[in-house]
Parts: C-alpha cells; sequence; structure tokens
C-alpha cells in the first residue's frame, strides 16, 4: 500500500489534473486518500511493538536503516546517471544529518518518551486530548501549525509514534473495534468526497479539494488508529516489524523515488503498469532484505547492544563507561590485526594519491586555472578515493596471505610492493609528467627504463631494505604466532583480490553493472590527461582503469587471406591513380593545422553575430579546397581528431570502450603506420605543456623527429599573448612554424601545429574588444552564454588575421607547402538541442591551401569531393591536392574519402564493441550504413579489416608493401 502510493501519486493520473468537477475525480481523491494511510499506521505500530513488545532494538533499527539506505542508493544509481555521494555518508548518521526525517522522529520519540509519559500522557484522557489537539487544530483551521507537510517530517513521526508506544489499553470488545473502524473509514470517505466539493463552492476551483489527502490529518489518523487497534491483536514478528521498518524507509527515500519515476517515464510498459509492478516488487525486495538481514551476524552483534543498551541506568553511568570502555578495549584487541593492515592501507593510499603531484599541487586541469594543495587535496577532495584505493591494498594482502598462509609475510611485503609502487609512480610523473601504464608495464624494456631513472643510492636502498625486510619477516614469524588460516577462507582471499582486478577489464563497458555507481563514486578514467587521472583517481585505481580497451570488433572476414586480397586490390588502384601523379609526397612540405575549437559561430543554427569574425578564412575557403569536417566531438576530444588526420582510421570503426586512441591504443602499441611514415623529417609543435594524452610517447612511436611545447628540449622561441588570454597566440605559434620550415634544408617535411590560442574557457575576461563580433541572435541566449560567444568570436577573430600573415609568408617560401587548416571541434558553449542540432554542433570549417611553388608544381584546388569530410579524409585529400602518388594504403583512403559519405558519430552506443554511425551526404543529408550502396559497403569493410589488422589483428599489411609508395605501378 505505502510502495502504490509512494510510487503512484508523483504523477497524478489525469483525472486529477482537470479543472471540473466529476465523480471519477471524487472516487480518485477516495483512493488517494486511503492510500497514504499507511504510514501512520506503520508508525502507530512500530510505536506500540518497538517500545512494549520490544522485539527489536534501535541498533538493530539503525542496522537495517543503514544497510537498507545503501541498498536504494545503489538501485538508484543504476536508474540514473549520477547521485549525490552525500547520501551514502548520510546513510551512517541518518539521524545527526536527518537524511530519514520519519526515522529521526522515531528515535526523538524513543529518547523522550519517559518524559512524554510521566508527564504528559499519563492517562486515557491526556492521551486523547493529546491525539485530537496535535491533528485536529492543525485540520479544523487548514493550518500545517506543526510542520507536518502531510506526513513526511520528524515532528510528524515523533507525534505518531508517541500516539503508538502510549497507547491506552482497550476496554472496548473487538466488534466495537470492528465497527470503530467501519466508522471512520466512511467518515474519511465521507470526507474525501465533500473537501472537492467544498472547494468547487467556496473557491469556483479544485484549488483546496486535496487538502486531506494526507497522512497528517484528523480523519487520516482516526482511521488508522482505529485500524491499528485491531492488527494489534494479531502477533507481530522481527521479520514483519523490519518490514514495517522498510516500506517507511522505502516511502522516505527522496532520490529512490525520483530515480524510479526517471525511470518510469523511460519505460516500454507504459508508466501506471511500471509501477503496479515496482510497488509488487518492493514489498519482495525488503522482505527478501529482512530475512537475510535478521539471520546474519552483524544483526545478532547490534542485538547485543541493545541489550547492554537497555540495562544502561543514570545512576550507574560511571560504572557503565567503565564497563564500556574494557569492552571496547577488548574488542580493539580481538581486531589488531585487521585494524592495523586497515590504517596502514588506508594511509598508503593517500601517500600513493600525494605522490602525484607536481611541484606540491595536484589535479591540475587542462584551463591551468584549477590545483590543490597536495598535502590536503585527497583527504578534503577525494576521501571515497582513498578508501577505494585502501581497499585495493588490502586485496594485495589478501591475495599474499592466501597465497602464503603467513601474516607477517603478507603484511610486510605488501607494504614493502605499494611502497615501490608509489617511489615509482612519483619518479615516472616527476620524469615525464604521467602515471604508470600497463602499456609500459607489459613491454620488457619499460622496466630498464624506469630503473634508468631511479638514482643509484634509492636502488640500493630498496634492496638493502628489501633483505632488512625478509629478516624482520623470519624473526616475527618464529617470535610472534599468528593462527594459520583455514584452506576455505585462503581459497576466499585468492579469489576476492582476482576477481576485483578481472573486473578492471570490463570497468570501461557500457554495459558493466557497476560502471555508474562507479562514476558516482568520482571514478574518472580521464584518458585525454593520465597525469589528472592518477591525481583524482590515484595511480592505482588508473592503472586499473586503463586496462579495459576493447579496441574495436573484429570483422566477421577478417583473415591473412582476406587482408593479401585487399592488398592486391588497392595496389592495382595505386598503380591506377598514380599514372596521372606527377609528384613525390615526401618532397612536399605539409602542414598541419588542428585550430583548437576553430569554427564559425555565424554556422551554428539559431546563431548570428553581428559581423563575420573570420572574413580572410571565408575569402581563402572559396579560392581553395574546403568545406566542413565531422568532429566526433563537441567542446573536447582534440587527441581524437588529430589521431584520425594523421592515420586515416576513423574513430567510428573502433568500440565506444577505446575513448582516446593516442592513451589506450598508439602509446602501448608497436605498429601506428601515420602520414609521419613518408617523410625524412617530421615535426610536431604545440604551444602549450606537451604531456595532455601522452603526447611525447605518442609522437615518438609516430616517428616524429622532435616535439616542440612548453618544456622541451628544442625550445618555444617565441611566445606572446593576447591581452588577458592565457595561451600562447596563434601568432606565435605560426612564427614557430615558420622556423622549423626555415631551418630545415631540405624539401620534404611534415609539420603537425596543434594551437591553444581559443581554447576554453570563454567566460574569462581575456578581450577587451569582444563585443565587435557581439551575439545578435542565440538559441536560450542567457548573458553567460552571450559573453561566452562573444569572448570566442574575438578569439577566431584575431586567428583569422594571424592566418592572413601566415599564408602571405608561406607564399614567399621557395619549397612547395601545403596547409590543411581545420577546427578540431567546436566549443561546448552553444545552448541548442544536440537531438535536434547534433550534426550542425559538429560540423568545423576546413580548408586546404598550397603556396605559389606547389601550385607551379600542379598542386589541385578541384577535388573530387570537400564539401563534408571526416578527419580522417585529409591523408587522401593532401595527396590529391598535391598532385603526389600513392601507396595502396593511401588508395584505400582515396576510395574511402571519394566514395563514402562522411562519418557521423551519433548517440552513445549500448554495444561495447559497436559505435553508433551515421553517414552525412555531400546534401548534409544522414544515411545510415543499411541504406549505403554495395559498392559503399564493400569499401567500408575492407577499411574495417585494414584497421582492425591495424589496431587490433596480427598486423598482416606490415609485411606487405601496402605502405609503400611505388612509382609507376602500370610499368611493371
Amino acid at each position: 500500500m505505502t510502495a502504490f502510493s509512494s510510487l503512484y501519486w508523483q504523477h497524478p493520473p489525469q483525472i486529477l489534473l482537470q479543472e471540473e468537477l466529476s465523480k471519477k475525480y471524487l472516487v480518485t481523491n477516495v483512493l488517494h486518500g486511503f492510500s497514504v494511510t499507511s504510514v501512520p499506521i506503520i508508525l502507530l505500530l512500530l510505536g506500540y511493538c518497538m517500545t512494549k513488545v520490544k522485539k527489536i532494538g534501535i541498533f538493530q533499527a539503525w542496522g537495517f536503516l543503514f544497510i537498507g539506505t545503501w541498498v536504494c542508493l545503489l538501485v538508484a544509481c543504476f536508474l540514473q546517471d549520477s547521485t549525490w555521494i552525500g547520501h551514502f555518508y548520510n546513510a551512517l548518521l541518518p539521524f545527526l544529518r536527518n537524511t530519514s526525517p520519519l526515522f529521526s522522529g522515531i528515535l526523538l520519540a524513543i529518547l523522550t518518551n519517559k518524559v512524554i509519559a510521566d508527564h504528559l500522557l499519563n492517562n486515557r484522557y491526556a492521551y486523547y486530548i493529546f491525539f485530537l489537539l496535535t491533528f485536529g487544530v492543525p485540520t479544523v483551521f487548514g493550518s500545517d501549525i506543526f510542520n507536518y507537510s502531510g506526513g513526511t517530517t520528524a515532528i510528524y513521526a515523533w507525534m505518531v509514534f508517541t500516539l503508538g508506544v502510549n497507547l491506552p489499553d482497550s476496554k472496548f470488545s473487538k466488534k466495537a473495534w470492528y465497527l470503530l473502524t467501519g466508522i471512520s473509514a466512511i467518515l474519511l470517505a465521507i470526507m474525501l468526497v465533500l473537501m472537492p466539493l467544498i472547494s468547487e463552492g467556496t473557491h469556483g476551483d479544485l484549488s483546496t479539494a486535496t487538502r486531506l489527502t494526507d497522512a497528517a490529518n484528523l480523519f487520516t489518523v482516526s482511521f488508522s488508529f482505529c485500524l491499528v487497534r485491531l492488527l494489534l491483536m494479531l502477533k507481530l514478528d522481527e521479520v514483519q516489524l523490519f518490514s514495517l521498518l522498510g516500506i517507511i524507509l522505502f516511502s522516505a527515500s527522496a532520490f529512490l523515488i525520483e530515480a524510479l519515476n526517471t525511470a518510469n517515464e523511460k519505460s516500454a510498459w507504459g508508466i501506471r503498469y511500471t509501477e503496479l509492478f515496482e510497488a509488487i516488487a518492493v514489498f519482495l525486495i525488503i522482505w527478501a532484505i529482512v530475512h537475510i538481514y535478521i539471520k546474519s551476524k552483524f544483526f545478532q552483534k547490534l542485538g547485543m547492544l541493545d541489550g547492554k543498551l537497555d540495562s544502561w541506568q543514570l545512576v550507574d553511568l560511571e560504572k557503565n563507561i567503565k564497563l564500556t570502555w574494557v569492552y571496547l578495549k577488548r574488542s580493539l584487541y580481538e581486531h589488531r590485526l585487521i585494524l592495523s593492515v586497515s590504517g596502514v592501507m588506508a594511509t598508503l593510499a593517500y601517500i600513493s594519491m600525494f605522490m602525484t603531484n607536481v611541484g606540491g599541487r595536484v589535479a591540475d586541469t587542462i584551463e591551468g586555472d584549477k590545483s590543490y594543495n597536495a598535502l590536503t587535496y585527497a583527504i578534503l577532495q577525494r576521501p571515497q578515493i582513498i578508501v577505494i584505493n585502501a581497499l585495493l591494498f588490502i586485496g594485495l594482502y589478501l591475495f599474499l596471505r592466501g597465497l602464503t598462509n603467513s601474516f607477517w609475510f603478507s603484511f610486510l611485503v605488501s607494504d614493502y610492493l605499494i611502497i615501490i609502487w608509489c617511489i615509482a609512480t612519483y619518479l615516472k610523473i616527476a620524469s615525464r609528467r604521467e602515471p604508470i601504464l600497463p602499456s609500459e608495464v607489459v613491454m620488457l624494456e619499460a622496466y630498464g627504463n624506469l630503473l634508468n631513472m631511479v638514482p643509484h643510492w634509492l636502488l640500493l636502498l630498496g634492496v638493502v631494505t628489501l633483505i632488512i625486510l625478509l629478516c624482520v619477516v623470519f624473526l616475527l614469524s618464529w617470535k610472534v604466532k599468528i593462527k594459520k588460516l583455514s584452506l576455505k577462507t585462503r581459497v576466499k582471499y585468492l579469489l576476492i583480490p582476482a576477481v576485483v582486478v578481472c573486473s578492471s577489464f570490463f570497468w570501461n563497458h557500457d554495459n558493466f553493472i557497476l560502471k555508474k555507481p562507479m562514476r558516482m563514486l568520482g571514478i574518472d578514467p580521464t584518458f585525454y590527461n593520465q597525469l589528472n587521472g592518477a591525481q583524482i583517481n590515484g595511480p592505482t585505481l588508473q592503472f586499473l582503469n586503463n586496462l579495459d580497451v576493447v579496441i574495436m570488433q573484429r570483422p566477421e572476414d577478417y583473415s591473412k587471406s582476406k587482408v593479401e586480397e585487399i592488398v592486391a586490390k588497392y595496389s592495382n588502384k595505386a598503380a591506377e591513380i598514380n599514372k596521372t601523379r606527377t609528384n613525390d609526397l615526401s618532397e612536399q612540405t605539409i602542414i598541419f593545422n588542428l585550430s583548437e575549437s576553430f569554427s564559425d559561430p555565424n554556422h551554428v543554427k539559431d546563431t548570428k553575430l553581428k559581423g563575420d569574425p573570420i572574413p580572410y578564412i571565408h575569402q581563402l575557403m572559396n579560392e581553395t579546397t574546403s568545406g566542413y569536417m565531422i568532429s566526433s566531438g563537441f567542446g573536447g576530444g582534440t587527441a581524437n581528431i588529430e589521431y584520425m588526420t594523421m592515420t586515416g582510421l576513423p574513430l567510428a570503426n573502433f568500440s565506444p570502450t577505446l575513448s582516446t586512441p593516442y592513451t589506450q591504443l598508439v602509446s602501448a602499441h608497436n605498429y601506428n603506420p601515420s602520414i609521419v611514415n613518408y617523410f625524412s623529417n617530421a615535426v610536431a609543435i604545440h604551444p602549450y605543456v606537451g604531456n595532455f594524452y601522452s603526447r611525447p610517447k605518442v609522437y615518438e612511436k609516430f616517428g616524429f623527429n622532435d616535439f616542440i611545447y612548453l618544456g622541451s628540449k628544442t625550445e618555444i622561441k617565441h611566445q606572446e599573448k593576447i591581452q588577458n588570454n592565457p595561451y600562447l597566440s596563434d601568432k606565435v605559434a605560426y612564427a614557430n612554424t615558420l622556423d622549423v620550415i626555415n631551418e630545415h634544408k631540405g624539401n620534404g617535411q611534415f609539420i603537425n601545429l596543434v594551437t591553444m590560442q581559443n581554447h576554453m574557457p570563454y567566460n574569462k575576461d581575456y578581450y577587451s574588444d569582444n563585443t565587435d563580433f557581439a551575439v545578435e541572435k542565440a538559441v536560450e541566449l542567457d548573458d553567460e552564454i552571450r559573453e561566452q560567444i562573444n569572448n570566442f568570436a574575438t578569439g577566431i577573430h584575431y586567428t583569422d588575421g594571424y592566418v592572413a600573415d601566415f599564408i602571405e609568408q608561406l607564399e614567399a617560401i621557395d619549397k612547395p607547402i601545403t596547409l590543411v587548416f581545420y577546427g578540431d571541434h567546436l566549443p561546448g558553449i552553444y545552448a541548442n538541442d544536440m537531438a535536434k542540432d547534433g550534426l550542425n554542433l559538429h560540423e568545423t570549417d576546413y580548408f586546404i591551401y598550397s603556396n605559389k611553388v606547389a601550385r607551379e608544381q600542379g598542386a589541385k584546388t578541384d577535388l573530387v569531393k570537400s564539401r563534408y569530410i571526416s578527419p580522417n579524409d585529409f591523408p587522401a585529400m593532401v595527396s590529391e591536392a598535391t598532385n603526389s602518388e600513392i601507396s595502396p594504403y593511401y588508395a584505400l583512403l582515396t576510395s574511402v574519402y571519394q566514395n563514402l559519405p562522411a562519418f557521423y558519430i551519433g548517440n552513445e552506443s549500448n554495444s561495447t564493441s559497436v559505435r553508433n554511425v551515421e553517414y552525412v551526404t555531400e546534401a548534409e543529408k544522414l544515411v545510415s550504413e543499411q541504406n549505403l550502396t554495395e559498392e559503399q559497403k564493400e569499401i567500408l569493410n575492407d577499411l574495417r579489416v585494414i584497421q582492425y589488422d591495424i589496431t587490433a589483428g596480427k598486423n598482416y599489411v606490415k609485411d606487405t608493401d601496402f605502405m609503400k609508395i611505388q612509382s609507376s605501378y602500370g610499368d611493371e
């Protein structure tokens, strides 16, 4: 009844939302009024049974409340995307934090009952006067003078529970109580019918029609009181009493009711059928939890505490305190081993998080404006993460204990290994601004590299400490005997850590059962910034976060023979294409310029600026190959775009668990073919810190000769900012690029330039002239969004001028230079509906420009397709634009670019192996894979086979000439 009431009336039936009175309305109101009587009935029953029958105590009630609240919270975690972590803390101290007002009222009633019973309710007349005053006065005058709030507050629970505690003995017969119950039911029904009629007659509407449909009016409580007198003739056992507590807990769990309602609105069954099913399920779940709870050792120990509490008297206070202290010391001694292990592991967990600091600070964000003191950050900001890491460390101890059955060896050796782990983490971060990753551990050479970072004195100290430690273990094992574990316990100790570690191989799967609770607890893999991930999660959790990488689904026809077939097919196609190509790609200077967040606000639907912030680039786009690149990100995902432009492999073909190829794939993979391989000289430039997305390691894997960033060996020579913007400007990004071009004496060179000028945040006072291109129109415009768009538009206007200067200087260089300029994603500042305008919010501007020398050598501006392209199309496009001969692999990419629509990653996929992907035609129409032509499907499958072979398969293409450019294929 309570479950139905809590669920059903959260979504009032349509009849109650009508303004006209009808018979259906009156019947519904009566049903509503009777359904809410369950709460006062339960409170009255509990009041009588918990004090007079005394089958359950306050500690047992607290234990059930604690466990029940956690169950509710876990259910809520699975039903919605996020749940406030404070609810879990509140469950530990529910009365002090008043997280369950009804339970707080129950506790208050128990504590105050002796005084109330002796001085206020000391006879039956006082009892009934108290009853009438507490519920009759608010009902008659229609004012909630006691703050009952319809029966949801602590004071309401205190009142009703107190009435149940002091329920006077009845002098009426059973038949009389049947009669009184019937009369009170009829009276309640009459009042529930009359109230809407009175409301309509008095106010002309139904504004006060539901005044009596709550648990705090006199008629509801009177009916509940009479019914309880009948129910008390039944003998309630522990299971029934705890079930009543459980249903009170459920009805008071606002966060759970909200989560259920959110889920119900999405239900395919229909909301009313779902609510009915839930009402039945709640009853059964509570019944099951109660049975498990009362049979647990936890329940029995709480019962012992309740027994001790009952023996406490004020006159024996000093004696009882001494006895409690003796009991506490005995309990601490009995559990000294596990308490010692837990305390040490919690300390080491804190130390491990502290060791992720850089210069005494942690949690530096990519904005660069948030950091915390390393000593206090974990304790004040991430206490739950300390606990989780401590549990992981305890798991190591348990595994060693189960393996060796030696407490001292397991405890001390696990401590030693954890300390070594902390030191190694600190050294790795100090050296490379990155924590230890699984990809490094599985590579044998990583151990040598790691040891080379360690000072020799520290290595010597570690060896000496280990020898001393083993001697101490031997001595303690001999002198201080610890009881050996049984075989059953040892098996448990081995299995528990193994299961936890093995589960980490599924943590990033969308359908992993604990994914939502983990995210709610604040465990965020932060793959784009491994250092930040280690700082917020701890290095151990972050290490485990990186274990779950499902690269992509294996194509059904993947095999060595299929790969060889594709190699032969596109070798012929490359030979055909190369007949008309006259240039050598390796002799060209190619610049891939990822311009941070560059995109035209005027292109965003329903957004209009006062002017055009990028007139030069628009003019250039009209004169060159240009259009819109379909980004896989919105507001972020830079490295993913960068990966696609250099490898030609679309993110769309990877599984959803591979969220950041740079950190999850390239850094751990030995075979990473990219456009860099076609050049004898390749340089990456990023006028910012270089540790994000593991770029130093990734660029090394790709084959770059140098990576220039703030802090690199090769300096960022030019450093200049615009007004208050904290990032280096695009002007100096281009100045450093020109230095690299001019310093290289040969012709062939590849440059990957990633700018930072227009990076978030945009709500800062960066520019004094940020109204020159002010917003005139935008979706759901408010002052904050207006300010952000204004700032962003001003930033890209500066970029427009710097691009013009850069192009002018490229024109004067006596080398064939081709610039691929593109924005990686739109800034996440627009208020458009993603479901409606999703495609538009993933369209960034791009152009391909060739300088005078390149044009004289045959550079093209009339490419086969250009309006809508994918980032992975750029290698094929730049080869066509420079009229350069290509490899069989680039022949495949050319077929993809020329024949397939652009890849668009839509909504998140429920699958762990396949993303939701649509395709954008030149007419800006979205088509599904099923609607592609047979030729397009064949090309797409060829790409998937090769992509799988390169990234997740056996690298069959590595032993072929698939990646090599060979001139005059047709003559061989």
